[in-house]
């Protein structure tokens, strides 16, 4: 039978058998005279097959490549050549030193096909024959011994495996156990659940599953497809991890290209799970998070794409910073691509898979952030599925303004009627013209305008989109590109636009300001091809330029608050706060006072809000006394 491995001198002085530090200097020559041929003669065929010769690895000057030569044995120990099943060569240097550097030839067929099988489902990794292995890549022998093991008991079992194939695999296992006999050695010795750092690689075999936590906080599965060190030109060490995880851009979803995460040298041991990545069958309660993680799929998988949903809590710009959003977002991320198209958020699917093929191990794996557009702070980001959740539409919500009863019931049929579809709408004889529903909403600050924007959206069950013309610019070309895109998006998410305080595109035109001509003459170009909701504040109730007219479908104007507009004002606040966790202790004629003050909606809002703060924060009820001094605060601030 052939022999199995060879190994050359080193530079280092290598410990003797006792452990010692001497070298025997005859033990680091090489054997100059000895040619590549008698290096790799066969033994003859009678002599029993070996498992392992080990040989050195010598660069030759004349010829210029490396040639085999036997390696320096100690005095008293035999070497035995023929066909072997590894071949282990030490690499030395041309100045006859050792280089620390293996090269393993597996030449047994069996012993090749057997780690083929187990590396299979590893994406780049495979053992042809006569594979030859480096320092890095001998780690998948370590990572492969216990299913070598288990396939050494089948072949020993069965009645169909042939000697060879044992015999294979044990030489196999035996260079497993003298190769890394150190290694096996320290992490013996080590405190149960610890490690130590270069000792990191045993934890992370090729497939295994890891686990971390994200910027959000969020649990985090990835999938280890290699590892290595890295010497840093400060002299300093890193591990690298390479891990792949799944994710989708709206329309893919699969695989991402590998990533690499550093771990930073350390000292000593550490304790396993207080890594930044460790092994997910390590964390103490990985069952019942893996059905977690598996539910959190689902989860993202069924918001693939773009859906309108309600979240409160952080969320992370493109620039990497947090951000608080509460309130409505629009997940999309192929209109984020789209707008955005250098963003290095939204992902970029290199493998992608059907979604019916993802297996529960693919769901745990999934990033579970998802890509949209917060309305309130109109910002994209990327956003925790863990903390997104389904919008309860308030379908009551228009019993909250202070408007007459005939004004409610012609906003809902309004809004309700819109978009129903092409054979229930009027259409303008030009084809997509004049297919919009455009308000005006006059009045002075805080009766109600903002409101009703709010009310004409829940009904609707559409994201509200509010921008004001500050936001537009000045310029009558940035007006035009910054326009026609929010209203643009706002079609595309079937959106409530609001636009705040639109004087200046509403303003008359005349012959002294071409600049405000511009403005105007462009959003009126732009109005009569809007298919979508869209609502114009303003605080004044003239002005406007007559074109506006034919334009504008509904008008309202709003006054100044009345005493029983007030007192309703106060009642829904009072109700709300009393829904809550909040005391409220206010009799009918506290109401009644406090309508007596000349307050407007935004106003009484921001003191029921300062007036419930302190309420909880002192855990009193709220009364009349403590509405009163929020009121006097609020005053004080504008003397």
């Amino acid at each position: 039978m052939p022999p199995i491995l060879k190994v050359a001198p080193v530079e280092k002085k290598l410990a003797t058998e006792d452990g010692s530090q001497e070298q025997d200097t005859q033990d680091r020559k090489v054997d100059k005279g000895a040619s590549s041929e008698e290096s790799e003669e066969e033994e003859p065929a009678e002599k029993p097959r070996e498992k392992i010769v080990r040989v050195d690895q010598i660069w030759d000057k004349k010829i210029r490549k490396f040639r085999y030569v036997k390696t320096a044995k100690p005095k008293n120990r035999k070497e035995k050549f023929g066909r072997y099943v590894v071949t282990v060569a030490r690499r030395i240097s041309e100045r006859g030193v050792f280089t620390g550097i293996f090269v393993v030839d597996i030449r047994g067929n069996f012993l090749c096909e057997a780690l083929s099988d187990i590396y299979r489902d590893v994406d780049g990794v495979n053992f042809p024959k006569n594979v030859s292995l480096d320092n890095d890549e001998l780690k998948l022998l370590f990572h492969a011994r216990f299913a070598l093991v288990k396939k050494l008991e089948e072949a020993n079992s069965s009645n169909s495996s042939s000697e060879v194939q044992a015999f294979e695999l044990e030489a196999g296992l035996e260079f497993i156990r003298e190769h890394f006999a150190h290694v096996f050695q320290e992490l013996k010795q080590l405190p149960k659940n610890e490690i130590t750092f270069f000792n990191l690689w045993t934890l992370f075999p090729p497939n295994t599953l890891v686990y971390g936590t994200d910027p959000l906080k969020q649990g985090r599965v990835y999938r280890v497809k290699g590892s290595r060190y890295k010497e840093e030109p400060d002299g300093s060490t890193k591990f690298i991890l390479f891990i792949d995880y799944l994710d989708s851009d709206g329309e893919l979803t699969g695989f991402l290209r590998n990533i690499a995460c550093e771990i930073a040298a350390f000292e000593g041991s550490m304790i396993i799970t207080n890594l930044s990545l460790y092994p997910f069958d390590l964390h103490p309660e990985h069952k019942a998070l893996r059905k977690d993680l598996v539910v959190r799929g689902e989860k993202i998988l069924r918001l693939r794409g773009r859906h309108l949903q309600e979240y409160s809590g952080h969320a992370i710009t493109e620039e990497g910073k947090k951000f608080n959003s509460h309130g409505r977002v629009m997940l999309d991320p192929v209109i984020y691509d789209q707008l955005q198209p250098n963003n290095t958020l939204v992902p970029r699917v290199f493998k992608p898979m059907r979604r019916e093929v993802l297996t529960a191990e693919h769901k745990m794996m999934l990033n579970p952030v998802l890509y949209g557009f917060s309305l309130g702070d109109k910002t994209w980001g990327a956003f925790s599925v863990s903390t997104l959740e389904d919008i309860v539409w308030n379908d009551d919500i228009i019993n909250s303004l202070v408007l007459p009863q005939d004004h409610k019931d012609f906003i809902h049929c309004l809004v309700k009627s819109h978009g129903l579809g092409d054979a229930n709408s009027f259409d303008d004889i030009v084809r997509d013209k004049g297919k919009g529903l455009i308000g005006l909403l006059a009045g002075p600050p805080g009766v109600g305008k903002t409101l009703t924007a709010e009310v004409m959206a829940e009904i609707a069950h559409r994201p509200l989109y509010m921008i004001s013309s500050g936001e537009l610019g000045d310029i009558s070309t940035t007006v035009q590109e910054k326009l026609g895109a929010i209203l643009e998006l706002a079609e595309t998410w079937n959106a409530v636009l609001l636009l705040d305080e639109a004087d200046v595109f509403l303003a008359k035109r005349d012959n002294t300001n071409l600049a405000r001509n511009a403005i105007t003459s462009i959003f009126l170009r732009h109005l009569e091809y809007y298919q979508g909701i869209l609502l114009l504040t303003t605080n004044r109730g003239s002005g406007f330029d007559p074109a506006f007219q034919s334009r504008i479908h509904f008008s309202f104007q709003y006054n100044d608050l009345e005493v029983d507009a007030r007192k309703a004002i106060w009642r829904t606040f009072l109700v709300k706060a009393e829904s809550g966790n909040v005391n409220v202790e206010i009799r009918e004629d506290d109401i009644d006072t406090l309508s007596e003050i000349v307050l407007n909606g935004r106003q009484i809002k921001n003191i029921m809000s300062i007036a419930q703060a302190v309420a909880l924060e002192k855990k009193v009820p709220l009364d009349l006394r403590g509405i009163r001094l929020a009121h006097g605060f609020s005053q004080m601030a504008l003397e």
